[in-house]
């Protein structure tokens, strides 16, 4: 707990302070958003405002932490222009405190669709030793999110087949960097590193 917390946990016992505090925390952590979005992406406030179908300046009026004059269609506008969905809820008052500790740019940030983790392609290598002894390492693209028994197109160094995997073991998640190069390199198979 941070050491300003117990003072605004007092605080929030206030009703008037306490519904003044969560707008303006509501102000500040949805201005600083669009900013950091914004920047993330790598984009100007004219580029942005040219996504959204507005001007700079509106641009900037957004990501001024003292606007309150919030409306839903353009958080939706700016929503889609950024790569991510709009999400609105109504919560305790008792989560300002946890959301006050975590409030950084870093803890802002959110992937565009294209970079999020959940529907990412993840590779996996397959080995058993009858498939290896046939056709070398199995390569198997898949989005490990949505099935964990793997179906999925298969990569051997004959080419590629279609199938669904059943009953390997030895099953190993690598990373889309180590097969940048070859389809095999730098895959872990049964604990110990292997290369093509």
């Amino acid at each position: 707990m941070t050491g300003y917390q117990p003072t605004l946990r007092e605080e929030l016992r206030d009703e008037d302070y306490r519904y003044a505090y969560a707008e303006d925390f509501l102000n500040t952590l949805i201005a600083t958003q669009i900013k950091v979005l914004r920047e993330q992406r790598g984009l100007t406030q004219p580029q942005l405002a040219d996504l959204v179908g507005t001007k700079q300046p509106g641009i900037s009026r957004l990501e001024n932490v003292s606007y309150s004059a919030w409306k839903t269609e353009t958080l939706r506008k700016l929503a889609r222009a950024l790569g991510v969905r709009l999400r609105i809820t109504f919560e305790t008052f008792g989560t300002l405190l946890e959301d006050g500790a975590r409030f950084s740019p870093g803890n802002l940030q959110r992937p565009e669709f294209a970079e999020d983790p959940v529907f990412q392609e993840q590779i996996v290598a397959l080995v058993s030793e009858k498939e290896n002894a046939s056709h070398g390492l199995i390569v198997i693209k898949a989005n490990m999110a949505e099935t964990p028994n793997v179906a999925a197109a298969i990569e051997t160094s004959h080419g590629a087949v279609g199938g669904t995997i059943q009953g390997l073991e030895d099953v190993k998640v690598i990373g889309m960097e180590a097969f940048r190069g070859k389809a095999t390199e730098g895959a872990q198979i049964n604990g110990r590193s292997e290369a093509a």
